[in-house]
């Protein structure tokens, strides 16, 4: 049985995604920027099954921050 670690987030943001490769790097850069500091924002990203590269680009985020959820 995995065990998962709670993380004491003070924001989470919840952002729904569809065939957004032309905006989505820019989207999410904008929210690792923001004057709070990343590591206390749980950024919980849902794709609608989009049928460009977005889902490439989100796994890409996912790896690199582990504060980045994919669903």
């Amino acid at each position: 049985m995995k065990s998962e670690i709670m993380e004491n987030y003070l924001i989470s943001i919840i952002m729904p995604t569809y065939n957004a490769e032309k905006y989505i790097k820019r989207c999410i850069d904008s929210i690792i920027n923001q004057t709070m500091d990343f590591n206390k924002i749980e950024l919980i990203i849902v794709d609608d099954n989009s049928t460009d590269s977005t889902k490439d680009i989100l796994t890409e985020y996912a790896t690199k921050y582990s504060n980045i959820k994919l669903i």
